[in-house]
Order: C-alpha cells, then structure tokens, then sequence
C-alpha cells in the first residue's frame, strides 16, 4: 500500500502536532495494521508531560501509543495465520523471538524486548503501523476493536491481581482512569 499517513507526534513538552509521512511497508513476516483504537496509557502522560520516566528519556519528535488494535490491509509474504480484513489486537512489547523465553511462548520476559512508544521506539497514535504477524493477535468475532485494545492493559491488571495474590471475594480498591 502506498501513500500518506496521519501521525501524532510529540514535538516538545505537552505539544502534539499532526504530521504526514509516508505508509510504512511490512517485511516477509509482518502485517501492516491500519489502527483504529489506542488506549493512553499512564506512561504516555508521563512522557508526554515530563518528558521521561526514569532512564526512558524521549527525543523529539516521538510518537506516543501502545495499547492498540485494528484492522490488517497487507501481510508479508510469509505470513499464514493472518490475512487483509482480520480484525487484531497488537502485543506492544517486540521481541527477539529467538532467545529461550520466546521459544517456550514465554515471550514476555525475552530481555531483549523493546516497546512501542518507549524511548527510542515510535508508538501507534498514527493511522498505519508494521508489525511482526506473530505479535498480532485476532479478535473472536464477538470482541469490538475497542475491547481489543484494552487486552493489553486488561493484563497488567490481571498480572497486578496474581502479583497481589488476590483472591475471589476479596474486597479491592481500584484507582486511576484506566486508559
């Protein structure tokens, strides 16, 4: 697919601007998504108004977004498991796929893992984004493209619950917007 995409892009302290750039071309193994929902995160706030969160500081211009879903328009010519028309919730972590941890499924603690829209690494908040087909996850039928891009941090909050050993029952307190 050729021509121009719409980005937002991160051009100083709490400024976002509007910018054209050209649609980015998927690899043999990637998929490129046209995305229609992206959550904003807590991380996108901090680096959005301070600039960094710890070492992850960012240099400008940079794209926030990582909570994404949408909808595939090309797949690499080596891509199966996906087609134009599926409907896909993004893994923004990218990983090595080769190390043990990756071989095993247990991708997310590949230490070699970058994620989009953390430094030096451009987020989703534009309307194309490459991505490896294996990070790609369909949505059933009956799950919206919204529902999609909440997974991700619908799983930082289970993580948080089994790190918490929360229980059925329990009483909690949940603070924060959410995305």
């Amino acid at each position: 697919m050729e021509g121009k995409m719409k980005q937002a892009v991160m051009t100083g302290l709490k400024k976002v601007e509007l910018r054209e750039t050209a649609i980015p071309v998927p690899k043999d193994n990637e998929v490129l998504v046209k995305i229609e929902y992206v959550g904003i995160c807590g991380s996108d706030l901090h680096y959005y108004e301070s600039g960094r969160i710890g070492d992850f500081i960012v240099e400008l211009p940079f794209v926030l977004g990582h909570e994404a879903s949408g909808v595939i328009v090309e797949a690499g010519k080596k891509v199966t498991n996906l087609k134009p028309g599926d409907r896909v919730a993004l893994e923004p972590g990218k990983t090595c796929g080769e190390c043990e941890f990756c071989r095993q499924g247990k991708y997310n603690l590949c230490e070699d893992v970058v994620f989009f829209a953390t430094p030096p690494v451009d987020g989703v908040f534009q309307e194309y984004v490459v991505h490896e087909a294996a990070l790609c996850f369909k949505l059933p039928e009956n799950m919206t493209t919204v529902e999609g891009a909440l997974i991700e941090p619908l799983a930082v909050g289970f993580h948080a619950a089994i790190q918490g050993e929360a229980k059925i029952g329990q009483t909690a307190v949940v603070t924060g917007a959410g995305c």
